[in-house]
């Protein structure tokens, strides 16, 4: 159930990342180079944040074994 509330957690994350990008309207600046740089740092921060997020939320319990 942790690893459920992990992924939920890593949704909204992802969804709250998305809105921002399009309300930056980042898909119109993707040819100039200082845009294009912020952009792939930003998206680099946010997938560090997701599994971060995910395994505080979820713990080592994906990774026990079943008994």
């Amino acid at each position: 159930m942790s690893s459920f509330k992990g992924f939920l957690a890593i949704l909204v994350w992802t969804v709250i990342v998305a809105f921002g990008a399009i309300e930056l309207n980042i898909g119109a600046h993707h040819s100039d180079p200082l845009w294009a740089l912020g952009t792939s740092i930003a998206f680099l921060i946010w997938l560090v944040c997701s599994v971060a997020m995910f395994f505080g939320v979820a713990g080592d319990d994906p990774f026990k074994w079943e008994k």
